[in-house]
C-alpha cells in the first residue's frame, strides 16, 4: 500500500520525472513532513523494487508531436477460445511498441483504445496492416480517426491527497453543526458555512411546503441575504400545459434560452444539478446578471429523506469548481438531508413563522 509521503513523491515525479530527492525532500518538509534525503531516496528504490515506478521518461511538447502523423484507434473485440490469450498479447503489444504512446481498456461500444503516433503516413499503413493480421483474430471492428494533440500533462497524485484532507474539513464543519439544537440555527450555519467553506459568493437554502407544490426560500448567507424576491417561492409542480410545452420542445433553439429555473430541476428531478459556465447555460434564467456579478459556478443538491424531497440546497461561486468540489457538496448535502430527518416534525414550524 502506498503512504501519503509515497503519494506526493509519485505526484511530484509526475509533474517533473528530473526532480532530484533532495528537492523532493524540501517540498515534503514545507509540507509538514520529517524526512531526510536519504530516506526519500530508500523510498524511491523501494518503489522501484514494487513496479510502482517502471521507469522515467519525459513529457513531449504537443506542439513537436503535432508535426508528426496521430491516429486514434478504438477496436472491437469478437469472443473465442483464445479470446483470453489475444487480449494479453494486444496488452503486451502496446507496451513494447514505441509508437503507440496511449492505450486503455474500454466499457461500451468499444473494447479498447490506442493512439499511435509515426513519422509518416506510409509508417501507419504499413503498422496497421500488420496490426490487422496480426490480431485478425479478435477484432471484429477497427476505427481510425486523424487526431491532434490538444494538451499533454502528468496525472497527480497529489489531488487525492488534498481531497482527503478536504473531506476531513467537511466532517469538521459537519460536527460543529451537531451543537446547533435549533433547527433555523443550524440551517442558517448551513449557508454560512457554505460560504466560509466552500468560497460562495453566496448560498441558500429551500424547503419543500406542506403541498410539495413549492420551494420556499428560507435561509440566505453571502451577498444575497434577503428571503425575498423573484426566487423566494419557487414551483416544482407546473400546469399540464407547460410540462407538455417542456417535453415536446426540451432542448433551446439556436439562440435561444430554455428559461426554466435550475433550482426547480434540482428538486423535480431529484439530482445535483451543476454548471462551471453559468453564464451560457441554457438552465439559468438571467445570464446577464450572472455576468454582472462575474459568477462562473453553481451547484445545487437535492435535501432528501427516506426518498421524500425536503427542500433544495445550493451556491453560486465566482471561482470555477472542480470535480472534487462537487463531490465534496454532495458529501455536505447528504448530509445534511440525514439531520434534517431528525427535524421531520418541527419543519413545519418554519413556515408559521
Amino acid at each position: 500500500m502506498l503512504d501519503q509521503i509515497d503519494r506526493v513523491i509519485l505526484s511530484l515525479l509526475g509533474k517533473n520525472a528530473r526532480m532530484s530527492s533532495l528537492e523532493i525532500t524540501r517540498f515534503l518538509k514545507d509540507m509538514g513532513y520529517d524526512i531526510t534525503d536519504r530516506g526519500v531516496r530508500h523510498k524511491l528504490q523501494r518503489l522501484e523494487r514494487r513496479k510502482v515506478v517502471l521507469g522515467y521518461s519525459a513529457i513531449l511538447n504537443p506542439e513537436f508531436i503535432a508535426e508528426k502523423l496521430n491516429r486514434t484507434v478504438f477496436l472491437k473485440f469478437k469472443f473465442s477460445k483464445n479470446y483470453q490469450n489475444l487480449t494479453e498479447r494486444l496488452r503486451n503489444y502496446a507496451d513494447e511498441e514505441d509508437f503507440c504512446v496511449f492505450s486503455a481498456r474500454l466499457s461500451g461500444d468499444f473494447d479498447w483504445i490506442f493512439h499511435f503516433v509515426f513519422d509518416s503516413p506510409e509508417q501507419y499503413d504499413l503498422e496497421s496492416n500488420n496490426f490487422l493480421h496480426r490480431f485478425a483474430d479478435l477484432i471484429t471492428d477497427f476505427r481510425s480517426y486523424e487526431a491532434s494533440w490538444v494538451k499533454v500533462s502528468p496525472y497527480s497524485l497529489f489531488a487525492e491527497q488534498e481531497l482527503t484532507q478536504r473531506k476531513k474539513r467537511v466532517y469538521e464543519i459537519l460536527e460543529r453543526l451537531k451543537k446547533y439544537d435549533n433547527l433555523k440555527a443550524k440551517l442558517q450555519m448551513v449557508v454560512e458555512s457554505l460560504v466560509k467553506y466552500f468560497d460562495a459568493l453566496f448560498a441558500r437554502i429551500w424547503l419543500l411546503d406542506k403541498e410539495g407544490r413549492n420551494l420556499i426560500l428560507k435561509f440566505s448567507a453571502g451577498k444575497y441575504k434577503n428571503l425575498d424576491g423573484e426566487f423566494s417561492k419557487v414551483p416544482v409542480t407546473l400546469p399540464l400545459f407547460q410540462l407538455h410545452s417542456e417535453k415536446k420542445d426540451s432542448e433551446p433553439k439556436k439562440g435561444e434560452r430554455k428559461g426554466t429555473l435550475i433550482i426547480r430541476d434540482v428538486a423535480r428531478l431529484r439530482k445535483p444539478q451543476i454548471s462551471n459556465d453559468v453564464i451560457n447555460d441554457s438552465r439559468v434564467k438571467h445570464p446577464e446578471w450572472a455576468k454582472k456579478e462575474k459568477i462562473k459556478s453553481f451547484a445545487g443538491y437535492p435535501l432528501v429523506y427516506d426518498g421524500k424531497p425536503i427542500g433544495v440546497l445550493a451556491m453560486f461561486s465566482q471561482k470555477k469548481l472542480s470535480p472534487a468540489d462537487f463531490e465534496l457538496l454532495e458529501i455536505f448535502a447528504d448530509h445534511i438531508s440525514k439531520e434534517l430527518g431528525r427535524y421531520l416534525d418541527t419543519i413545519g414550524e418554519l413556515f408559521a413563522n
